[in-house]
């Protein structure tokens, strides 16, 4: 910027002293920086400084306020991530801890610009104030505010931690809202390292969310599971909370789910939290905590209609990799009942939860979604044999791939599309293709375009086609017809072809 400008801007800084003036001064500045190239702005700003503008905030005017927040963003955009944190330190410190939610959303902004840019870019030991300030913000009660100094704190140099987690334990003497922010970035801390996992538990945190599995407020408890659940997933996680204890005193809250008047309103989300664990640590889970997959299998059995969803859900995703549904056979009645129940719930059951059913289903015949298995390579021996009996059990008469037939012909579309994925599961074993082989109907209702209303449908069903164009168990001439189809492409019509050979003429 010129010397003309830069006098400029402390002649506006001068009218700021005078009440009457401000409005119009802060004005001035926003317009004279607004358009100007950030290194002319940047070099103005800090010859002269921001204090003037800063000491504005210092008012109980929320119109003045504002408009000072946004003469503050136009000089602070014009500076490179991290810059304003270091040259504007303590007047950072003060917009963090300021009493209006906007001037505090304008300092988290700033510093999360340096973090996301690089975590590294304020060094610890110059700007851990500064990082403590943020992480106290996990309480602001401006979610915006709140949110953000969640993403800044969970993603800090791991020196930070030590004495941020010792700060932000203020956060454990607020709501419950407050707390399951704290515990949010715990666990994202958590879930980085052993090391910090440890950390966060010698702070006392995980313990806290522990205890605090005890409260009377449902919605809490069910966010402290679903926290527990993330990091439990993590292969120390799960470590760290075996050795802590942490999952034995879980299974003893769910023992006592029946005494509590809550049961019905806590269960669905003490389910998820097995599903969520059991699905990466299946061996773990089902083996060494019975109690806790006892929950699920018990809803198949009382077949509690405001249960049975989260546990049709929980099932299949347990049961999507093939360690999975080797741990699942080998519970013996227990799982062979449940999956007799998921067929019942298909024959008999309305759109919703017959929907949940087949893609349950799906997910316990399917092998593709097991990412340790290569695509197209060989199954284990034991899988194809368990999941031809599992299908079976869909239904006895008419045989199974005949009710599988009709479900995909169903005029509803969730329903429609759930029997498609079954299909799209049942077609990735070998015995799968030969009952498609074997069921009247079933290949031309695949390569029939017309019974398609959805992109979807089209979709799901070119998928399956695509499974068998290399079949072995089809002739010659359906193959042919299978591998005509894959080249057309899913949207391909004869009318589409009729209308381009037309205009080509």
């Amino acid at each position: 910027m010129t010397t003309q400008d830069t006098e400029q801007y402390r002649e506006f800084l001068r009218q700021l002293q005078r009440e009457e003036h401000r409005p119009t001064a802060l004005n001035d500045i926003k317009n004279l920086f607004t358009y100007k190239p950030a290194g002319e702005a940047t070099t103005t700003i800090k010859d002269v400084g921001i204090s003037k503008i800063v000491e504005c905030l210092n008012v109980p005017d929320k119109t003045q306020v504002d408009l000072t927040c946004e003469v503050l963003k136009v000089c602070f955009d014009k500076f490179e991530p991290g810059e304003v944190v270091k040259n504007y330190t303590s007047h950072v410190m003060y917009l963090l801890r300021h009493e209006k939610s906007c001037v505090r959303k304008l300092a988290t902004d700033e510093v999360y610009k340096a973090v996301a840019q690089d975590q590294n870019l304020l060094p610890i030991p110059q700007y851990i104030d500064v990082f403590v300030a943020v992480a106290q913000l996990v309480i602001d009660t401006d979610i915006g505010v709140a949110n953000k100094a969640i993403l800044i704190t969970s993603n800090l140099p791991s020196a930070a931690y030590p004495k941020v987690l010792e700060e932000m334990k203020i956060a454990l003497e607020y709501n419950a809202s407050s707390k399951c922010n704290a515990y949010e970035v715990v666990v994202n801390i958590s879930s980085k390292s052993y090391e910090l996992c440890k950390l966060c538990n010698d702070q006392g945190y995980i313990d806290h969310m522990l205890s605090e599995l005890q409260s009377d407020d449902v919605l809490y408890q069910l966010n402290i599971l679903e926290l527990l659940s993330r990091l439990a997933i993590q292969p120390h996680g799960i470590g760290y909370l075996v050795k802590q204890g942490a999952l034995k005193k879980i299974s003893d809250l769910v023992v006592e789910l029946p005494n509590n008047p809550l049961c019905g309103l806590l269960t669905p989300g003490y389910i998820k939290f097995v599903g969520s664990i059991a699905h990466c640590y299946p061996k773990e889970i089902l083996d060494k905590y019975p109690i806790l997959v006892n929950l699920m299998f018990e809803t198949f059995e009382s077949g509690d209609p405001t249960l049975l969803p989260v546990a049709l859900d929980t099932l299949g995703f347990i049961g999507t990799t093939i360690e999975g549904k080797l741990c699942l056979a080998a519970l013996g009645s227990k799982y062979i009942l449940a999956v007799e129940k998921v067929g019942q719930i298909i024959r008999n059951s309305a759109t919703e939860i017959k929907s949940r059913a087949l893609n349950c289903f799906a997910n316990l015949i399917c092998v593709d979604k097991d990412p340790s298995v290569p695509r197209g390579g060989p199954v284990d021996h034991r899988v194809t044999l368990m999941t031809r009996e599992w299908f079976r059990s869909l239904s006895s008469s008419p045989p199974s791939m005949e009710t599988l037939f009709e479900i995909c012909k169903n005029p509803f579309p969730e329903i429609r599309l759930a029997g498609l994925a079954l299909l799209d599961a049942v077609c990735q074993h070998q015995w799968g293709e030969e009952l498609v082989a074997r069921t009247a109907g079933f290949v031309e209702y695949l390569l029939d375009r017309s019974n398609d209303a959805t992109k979807e449908s089209k979709e799901a069903k070119y998928d399956i086609i695509k499974r068998l164009a290399n079949s072995m168990a089809f002739d010659a001439s359906i193959i042919t017809r299978l591998q005509t189809h894959v080249e057309q492409g899913p949207f391909y019509s004869e009318s589409a072809l009729e209308v381009a050979m037309e205009e080509g003429d």
